[in-house]
């Protein structure tokens, strides 16, 4: 693997939660901008103002936090292309845990908020990385809607915020959910 993509393993997505094991606040934001989605080499770029490197990312794969995609063992057996999504506690019924497999796009949505915080907020928007590592069903996620778009507009502008959050809107929409403008 020259240049692999690392997903949160299920252990990884547990530490956001709890934060049972007390990471280093830069290990945690680097555990954060971890999605399955970045390469290597974006990721490290992205964390290398915080002087992290190689051997950040090294201890989160020791630890076992993280993993190259395609590992679908610390996935708990999902598709290798699929983004780490977060366990749900447990006492939650079936019916929650299947909103959270996927059938009601909240990958879809997941993956969304993520593409859009780490291209456009990076470490700015660590808490609401936070907040949507939490999110277990798609209305949790939507419930963040204005959270993203007072960061977008506080970093990018009202253009970009409302170009944005009209395309999350969209996305919400065409899956049956209302975002609530507030």
């Amino acid at each position: 693997m020259v240049n692999p993509v690392y997903h949160k393993t299920e252990a990884g997505q547990e530490e956001i939660r709890t934060r049972a094991r007390k990471l280093d606040h830069k290990l945690r934001a680097l555990l954060l901008i971890v999605n399955g989605e970045r390469s290597e080499s974006a990721v490290l770029e992205q964390v290398a103002g915080m002087g992290l490197g190689q051997e950040a990312l090294d201890t989160l794969l020791a630890l076992g936090l993280i993993a190259p995609a395609g590992d679908t063992a610390s996935l708990g057996g999902a598709a290798p292309d699929a983004p780490a999504v977060p366990a749900i506690a447990q006492d939650s019924t079936a019916a929650s845990r299947a909103d959270v497999a996927g059938g009601d796009g909240y990958r879809e949505v997941y993956r969304f908020y993520t593409d859009v915080i780490g291209q456009h907020l990076g470490l700015r928007g660590y808490v609401l990385q936070v907040k949507v590592e939490k999110a277990a069903t798609l209305v949790e996620l939507a419930a963040l809607r204005d959270m993203l778009g007072a960061a977008l507009h506080k970093a990018k502008g009202e253009i970009t915020a409302h170009v944005i959050i009209a395309e999350l809107d969209a996305l919400l929409a065409q899956r049956g959910v209302l975002a609530v403008v507030r």
